[in-house]
């Protein structure tokens, strides 16, 4: 019973210790064994306490009445909320990662939508996209809702990804929704906008 112990224990230290050795490595020039070493690393990331070229991305600025002090400080996310994979294929993958950040004057949401490279065997943020919510029932999400066909394989040409942001404003009488979608080219995000 007590080497079961001190082998959970020794299994759990390591962990730990792995855990933190990726959440300290989370920054923009990063290299990742993995798309799953990526969502771990964002999963372990806490953006207040790491203060890593990243940090920023899940921060927002207070809000509230001009007279109080606390309003425009910067509010960081103490840790991360989640982190999906979206859709990946050999070179290329798409995830979000989610984070509220403790404002006080209204609820706060911020997501972040990676495109990662892979070049060399190692994955890389080739390219990012941030979004942020206030309000009452703030939350922003992501969903994969390209559509394929028999046949086509999502990734070759013609048959890009395709993810919708959804973001939820506001609350108390005047909540509203809106939502935007994005894929890749040339390892960039870019905005599809309606023709």
């Amino acid at each position: 019973m007590a080497l079961q112990i001190k082998t959970a224990f020794a299994a759990f230290a390591i962990n730990a210790y792995i855990a933190g050795v990726d959440a300290a490595d989370f920054t923009r020039s990063a290299a990742f064994e993995s798309v799953e070493a990526f969502v771990s690393a964002a999963t372990a990331f806490q953006p207040s306490a790491a203060k890593t070229d990243l940090s920023p991305l899940f921060t927002i600025r207070e809000l509230g009445q001009p007279e109080d002090p606390k309003t425009g400080a910067p509010v960081s996310a103490a840790s991360i909320r989640s982190a999906a994979p979206l859709w990946s294929d050999a070179s290329h993958a798409l995830v979000f990662v989610t984070a509220t950040p403790p404002t006080d004057a209204t609820h706060s949401a911020v997501g972040v939508l990676f495109l990662l490279h892979r070049s060399k065997q190692l994955w890389r943020i080739a390219d990012l996209q941030r979004f942020t919510a206030t309000g009452k029932y703030a939350h922003v999400s992501a969903e994969l809702t390209a559509g394929t066909g028999v046949g086509y394989q999502l990734g070759s040409e013609g048959m890009m990804p395709v993810v919708t942001i959804r973001e939820a404003q506001g609350g108390r009488g005047y909540g509203y929704q809106i939502s935007a979608s994005y894929t890749f080219r040339a390892s960039k995000l870019s905005r599809i906008n309606p023709e």
